[in-house]
């Protein structure tokens, strides 16, 4: 199997140092390019952007007098699904619930609540049955959809976890979206990996064999194996990817529970580094995903805290011209997961 090359350039530039007065200076920042979709990452030296203290959530997360996802609510706020689509009306696996969206993202969408019965969830309490179950139900819905609905090919199940990170309600949920024409980055995943896979074979497994054991590497769990990406899209950013998985609807019970325990790991792990809020998403390959050679991937970083006026970390860098800067390095990222593994 082809070995991938992973490009990396040294970058230097002359800053002046207000610590000494203005004398000009020579800092390193290294540039890298994914090897897969091109995309590139800059890492940066010198301060880092990481929180030294976690802003007090108190406010934030407490409980209103009305919330569509709280326990006492839900029933008369949500409506169950069609019959046509599963006879459940809402979908539950231990404490989590699935509900349609409101919200029209794709053709066919929903929302997963890890757990009504509680508001808010900090990230040390995402625990990984909570996450596992919530994931075992959207896979469940996942299937359902394709049964009703063959065209709806693409599919994927993601999460925005308070307002930094895009989420218009607190209590902690997960929303899926399913249709015939996929995402951006996922559809370029599927055609960057059947390119790939024409040329030297699977990317997927090029990329877990080589990347085992290394300095990237945090670990395996059932299937899924976790690493941290060679030229992040984000900070903190980890990935879960799924061995002989190419499609959503083709993860197992198990390899939800693998996947709700690695992200929960990663998880508590940023708790401890005081974040606060975080991304994932999960996507399959389409319709054509196993000829592909495309592999379920799990993708999760963290966003910045919630606080009254706070540094967003999507500058023209990230959001214009689809290019990151990253104050800790993937290997810095990994050391730190690889015990919690």
């Amino acid at each position: 199997m082809t070995a991938i090359d992973f490009e990396e350039r040294d970058l230097e530039a002359s800053v002046p140092d207000l610590a000494a007065g203005g004398a000009w200076t020579r800092v390193r920042l290294r540039w890298r390019r994914d090897p897969l979709t091109g995309t590139s990452a800059r890492i940066l030296t010198g301060v880092k952007l990481q929180p030294s203290t976690r802003p007090d959530l108190t406010e934030l997360t407490a409980k209103p007098a009305f919330c569509p996802f709280d326990s006492e609510h839900l029933e008369r706020a949500t409506v169950p699904f069609p019959a046509e689509l599963t006879a459940e009306g809402r979908i539950r696996v231990g404490q989590a619930v699935v509900v349609p969206n409101i919200m029209a993202y794709a053709t066919h969408s929903a929302v997963g609540i890890y757990d009504p019965g509680r508001h808010f969830l900090d990230l040390d309490e995402l625990t990984p049955a909570l996450v596992g179950d919530a994931l075992t139900a959207m896979v469940r819905h996942a299937r359902a959809v394709r049964r009703m609905d063959p065209a709806a090919q693409w599919s994927s199940i993601n999460a925005n976890y308070l307002p930094p990170a895009g989420a218009s309600l607190v209590h902690p949920h997960l929303q899926s979206a399913h249709d015939a024409h996929g995402l951006t980055g996922q559809r370029m995943l599927v055609e960057r990996s059947r390119a790939w896979k024409e040329r030297h074979g699977s990317y997927w497994t090029a990329l877990v064999e080589q990347e085992a054991g290394g300095p990237r590497w945090v670990g395996q769990i059932g299937r899924v194996a976790w690493l941290t990406p060679f030229a992040p899209t984000g900070f903190g950013e980890v990935w879960g990817v799924v061995a002989d998985a190419a499609d959503v609807t083709e993860l197992t019970d198990e390899d939800c529970r693998a996947l709700g325990q690695g992200l929960s790991q990663v998880l508590a792990a940023y708790r401890a580094q005081n974040l606060a809020s975080f991304n994932f998403g999960l996507v399959g390959g389409g319709p054509h995903a196993h000829e592909d050679g495309h592999q379920v991937v799990l993708k999760v970083l963290s966003r910045s805290n919630p606080e009254p006026v706070y540094r967003s970390d999507a500058t023209y860098f990230e959001r214009i011209w689809g290019e990151a800067l990253i104050d800790l390095s993937p290997e810095e990222v990994a050391e730190d997961l690889r015990a919690r593994f």
